[in-house]
């Protein structure tokens, strides 16, 4: 089954980028990385669908099928035994209306090779800003600055210790949800919170990636919406939607072996030369 899927994915993935022009864009770049440290530029938005797609519409176009194949996202991450998530198997990545949501469903190594299409393509750009640069997943200590811009005792990319503002709005993607003390057991459970202003002012998976409030550097979504992967292999930081609030701060990770609906990336770019 999970065979079959894949190769429908492929035949319809081919189809849709003959059709779409997602070329290397430079000014992307310009605008949407931000100064870290002298050397260290970050985008500002997790890595989307149509940036995704993007890098694969050159493989393809460029007849790198072996790279092409292997780099294409496994849709069925979706699928989990308590919900029903297949309309995202069929279109959560190639639909139009997820083009700015976060790519799921990848491999850390798909994820790099993504960072070394990127690193090829700037450096060949005449009109490039800087000599020679390399884009890659962020170090874990490089990710944990970029999200607290210095300030080590930040426990969320807003600097407050709060979930909400001073008008009721969730500052993230999380998981909410709420504690119930069991007078039998004497025990409290989190159950997933269902008040009113809890259902309408969050979503039930990834939101797109220039979605809730930016961190006071001008980030997008370090904290939740989906974990991001970093240069060590296997974990991601920031928490998700699938998250609660305690697993979505700055110093929050969680472990990964195989690609998942709710684990994506954010790239860096290390200047080299000027």
């Amino acid at each position: 089954m999970q065979k079959l899927s894949i190769i429908a994915l492929l035949i319809l993935l081919v189809s849709f980028l003959n059709k779409e022009n997602n070329e290397f864009a430079l000014h992307k770049i310009n605008h949407d990385y931000l100064k870290v440290k002298t050397d260290l530029y970050v985008c500002k938005y997790e890595v989307s669908n149509l940036d995704y797609r993007s890098f694969l519409t050159d493989l393809n176009n460029s007849n790198n099928y072996e790279d092409y194949k292997f780099c294409l996202p496994d849709t069925t991450c979706w699928r989990e035994k308590i919900t029903y998530n297949e309309p995202f198997v069929n279109y959560y990545f190639q639909h139009p209306s997820y083009n700015d949501y976060p790519v799921v469903g990848v491999s850390y190594e798909m994820a790099n090779k993504y960072c070394s299409w990127l690193t090829q393509k700037y450096n060949l750009e005449s009109k490039r800003k800087f000599k020679k640069v390399i884009f890659k997943l962020l170090s874990n200590n490089e990710w944990i600055f970029a999200a607290n811009n210095g300030d080590t005792t930040k426990a969320y990319t807003w600097g407050s210790g709060f979930m909400q503002n001073n008008r009721k709005q969730y500052l993230c993607n999380f998981k909410h949800t709420v504690f119930v003390f069991d007078s039998t057991t004497k025990i409290y459970t989190e159950w997933p919170a269902s008040d009113s202003i809890s259902l309408n002012n969050r979503a039930s998976i990834s939101g797109p990636v220039k979605s809730f409030y930016p961190s006071t550097l001008g980030m997008y979504n370090m904290c939740g919406n989906v974990a991001e992967m970093i240069e060590e292999k296997g974990i991601a930081k920031g928490g998700s939607y699938a998250d609660p609030a305690y697993l979505v701060r700055i110093a929050s990770e969680k472990s990964y072996l195989k690609p998942t609906a709710d684990i994506g990336f954010r790239v860096c770019m290390k200047v080299i030369e000027k």
